[in-house]
């Protein structure tokens, strides 16, 4: 996969550019705040249909604008892709790949795989768990379709149950029935998302390993373990 060209208008600090790569290494170079990490949002927007920094779309439109537009042209298996990205403020996101709009944005995760390193990787470390979930779905889903879609189906799921227990909370009476309904739907999901997670961890032990010895000259060692109520 490479990426040939990428077109912004309205993004972020961006009025308008167009720019066109080399299929080797590409930098960017500038002063702080010249707008090379929003260059880098701009190519995560294609590959994973949202910002790496601010989710809420609307956000990234340049100030005092109304929409923003993000195209690029990648070259995929030989064949020549086009991807566009428009937000306007109001509409719904349009998102498409060769002229055709997408249904579903999850169809896209994947097609056009992607790697984000920042100073904000410490995270990773030093806070909590949800940013380690992050980081595992992120990855996961970029070459698992079926954990997407559990992903998808667990969130949504989750997200009706705890508005339920919030009317149970509201007007005092509780129903087993219905919330059992959304924890049936919830388990199945939950089981699916923890095996692939757990089976990630596993596969990058040896990779982690190997890259720490490098960096501590061999000197120590480190592991990785997944906690999660299931085990």
């Amino acid at each position: 996969m490479e990426l040939k060209k990428i077109s912004l208008i309205q993004f972020k600090n961006y009025q308008q550019i167009d720019l066109e790569f080399t299929p080797k290494i590409n930098c960017f170079t500038g002063n702080n705040g010249a707008g090379k990490t929003n260059l880098l949002d701009a190519i995560f927007y294609l590959s994973l249909t949202k910002s790496y920094f601010n989710t809420i779309d609307t956000q990234n439109i340049m100030y005092e604008k109304e929409f923003f537009i993000i195209q690029g042209e990648y070259v995929r298996d030989g064949t020549k892709e086009n991807v566009y990205c428009g937000v306007k403020k109001g509409r719904k996101k349009q998102f498409k790949r060769n002229n055709k709009e997408y249904q579903k944005l999850s169809d896209h995760i994947g097609l056009f795989p992607i790697v984000m390193i920042s100073p904000a990787d410490s995270n990773l470390v030093l806070e909590g768990s949800d940013e380690r979930r992050k980081f595992l779905n992120a990855v996961i889903s970029q070459y698992d379709r079926e954990y997407l879609i559990d992903l998808i189906k667990y969130n949504r799921a989750l997200i009706q149950r705890n508005i339920l227990l919030k009317d149970f909370t509201r007007s005092g009476r509780f129903n087993k029935e219905m919330l059992d309904l959304w924890t049936e739907q919830l388990i199945p999901l939950g089981e699916n998302i923890y095996k692939k997670r757990k089976k990630f961890v596993t596969e990058l032990i040896p990779i982690f390993q190997n890259y720490y010895k490098t960096i501590s000259s061999e000197n120590e060692e480190v592991s990785l373990q997944y906690h999660s109520h299931l085990n």
